[in-house]
């Protein structure tokens, strides 16, 4: 089965985008201009330059805490486990790559933080040494669908039944 929440990356990529192509036009146009020269709305046109900086601001620092990623996870290969991601956070496109023989699979945990604000994926795996733990992914970009399927294909090959 594969999962990939390509669609959902792309609109978190294309709101960040369109965002900060109307919020930069609108702070010159309001900061440079004599568009609103007394009040409007009871309000001159630096508390409206505030207002849409804290809202431009507030957009971007959700994104940051949602620690969004664009996943791609596979168990079609034969006896793989497949997980690549990419954070979709501004300067940080760092592509990682996870490949792990299902027998090695020990368990997994999904962790949510903030009061299910962010989900992470933590994989553990049997190595020589001992378990070893992987550093906790984000999956907050996933759908309920996408991570019940990921469950589920996780449970079949720990072999535990929901």
């Amino acid at each position: 089965m594969i999962i990939e929440n390509k669609t959902k990356s792309l609109r978190i990529s294309q709101q960040r985008f369109l965002a900060a192509i109307i919020f930069f036009p609108l702070i010159v146009v309001l900061l440079a201009t004599d568009l609103i020269e007394d009040k409007f709305l009871e309000l001159n046109k630096y508390y409206w330059a505030i207002i849409a900086t804290v809202i431009y601001l507030g957009q971007n620092v959700y994104e940051h805490l949602k620690d969004f990623n664009y996943i791609y996870f596979s168990d079609e290969e034969d006896n793989k486990l497949l997980l690549r991601y990419v954070s979709l956070k501004p300067f940080d496109s760092k592509k990682y790559s996870i490949e792990i023989k299902k027998e090695d699979l020990h368990s997994y945990k999904i962790n949510r933080k903030s009061l299910n604000f962010k989900q992470e994926l933590v994989l553990f795996v049997r190595t020589p040494q001992g378990i070893a733990k992987y550093p906790p992914i984000s999956i907050s970009a996933l759908s309920e669908g996408e991570l019940n399927q990921m469950k589920k294909v996780l449970n079949q090959i720990l072999g535990v039944t929901t």
